[in-house]
């Protein structure tokens, strides 16, 4: 990365502003934002700047912690454009996405960089996000955090610098230091590149699961976001990512809620860590079973189970598509790295035909006089039905536990009068 320059005479109002910024976008847990209950922690020590420069060297973070009961554990750092490239006033975008993602149950923490001498340090950036994840892998407990649910989002230049920092070599942890931070990893578990990426010629490491957020607009850099995500899903790498490429906007807005278009990335970032199980510390099981309506097995359709109470657990859907050889009619299985995590679900069964219209492997489907093949090519339903009682009568919806030990056999019934 490039040196940046500043004239000297600005360096201390652009350090004050700096200061400014991140102590007024932080806040102490379960805490709401308000004068004298700002935090800054302070990561690097000052040290001693040039000879003839007032403009000391320092690097700290802003947390942003969620009230407790809705604290999932999750954290991200947040590198967003004031705090690299000198302009230090806020502009909308790292203070009220870490608001946003402290209502989802997301503790966030604003990385503000160091000045010292003449320049911005040049090999700060990727060494300071390593450091800093030290730092809150280390302090995990006392921002009451998982020590293995903390990602990195970056916007703009910052997401450049965020894949810069996830594909070099990070230090390793010391396991004879006596400082917990040393000891502690400097890998992240997920990346947020939002308007932004850079493509490693040579990368040391793997990178971890991705979300990425482009825009059409040239200063974006959209061929350089395709490259990156075409690079990652390439057979050598194949990590989990997620890509949404918007229209050209205003990119410097942030989460611009008020954007019907732009707006809708916070959620789509929230629905993918919450997919991945980036939000619970629950372990996932293994779900398999059988749906049937009106007592016939379901020919084609899905169940959904939404989550009642366990805080960062995320809806699962099971397919039931028996298309393969030796399915049997109206199964599902859903894998433990997919599956949900204990607890009590919601049960929404999604009927999308009443008889299997393609060519198919499995000979029960066949063989069937009601979901067999007739050469009957006509739609077998008027749309897609939902069930969410066992009778339409019911009063309560219908609701199943998952099972620590997970369930092996999972029979739901539902009739449609």
């Amino acid at each position: 990365m490039p040196l940046v320059s500043v004239r000297r005479s600005a360096r201390l109002s652009i350090l004050l502003w700096g200061v400014l910024f991140c102590v007024s976008s932080s806040r102490a847990a379960d805490a709401p934002i308000a004068t004298g209950q700002l935090e800054m922690i302070q990561l690097l020590p000052k040290t001693v700047a040039p000879p003839g420069t007032p403009v000391a060297s320092t690097l700290f973070i802003s947390p942003y912690l969620p009230a407790a009961d809705k604290n999932t554990g999750a954290g991200v750092l947040i590198l967003s454009r004031p705090s690299m490239f000198l302009s230090l006033v806020p502009d909308g975008e790292g203070d009220p996405l870490a608001r946003w993602l402290n209502d989802h149950g997301i503790a966030a923490f604003l990385l503000c960089y160091r000045f010292g001498g003449e320049e911005v340090s040049a090999d700060g950036p990727p060494g300071d996000v390593h450091y800093a994840l030290q730092y809150l892998h280390a302090h995990a407990a006392d921002f009451h955090l998982s020590a293995n649910r903390i990602g990195v989002l970056g916007f703009g230049p910052e997401a450049a610098v965020v894949a810069d920092a996830a594909f070099s070599n990070a230090p390793p942890p010391g396991p004879d230091s006596t400082d917990p931070i040393v000891r502690a990893s400097a890998h992240p578990d997920f990346l947020a590149l939002i308007y932004g990426a850079s493509l490693p010629a040579a990368p040391a490491t793997l990178p971890p699961a991705t979300f990425l957020v482009g825009s059409t607009s040239a200063s974006d850099n959209l061929s350089t976001m395709i490259d990156f995500w075409n690079y990652l899903r390439s057979p050598r790498i194949r990590v989990p990512i997620e890509a949404h490429f918007f229209p050209k906007t205003e990119t410097n807005n942030g989460i611009v809620p008020e954007d019907p278009s732009l707006g809708v990335w916070p959620n789509l970032f929230y629905n993918w860590v919450r997919a991945y199980g980036f939000l619970t510390d629950q372990p996932r099981v293994a779900l398999h079973g059988s749906v049937s309506l009106d007592g016939r097995p379901l020919p084609f359709g899905y169940v959904i189970l939404t989550p009642l109470d366990s805080v960062g657990a995320g809806p699962i859907i099971a397919r039931v598509f028996n298309s393969t050889a030796g399915v049997t009619i109206g199964t599902f299985s859903v894998p433990a790295n997919q599956g949900p995590v204990p607890g009590r679900y919601h049960v929404d069964v999604r009927q999308n035909a009443n008889r299997w219209l393609s060519n198919s492997f499995s000979a029960d489907l066949i063989r069937d006089p009601a979901f067999g093949h007739a050469r009957i090519l006509s739609p077998s339903i008027d749309d897609q039905h939902s069930f969410t009682k066992v009778h339409p009568g019911d009063k309560d919806d219908l609701v199943l536990e998952i099972k620590p030990d997970g369930n092996a056999d999972l029979n739901i019934a539902v009739f449609s009068q």
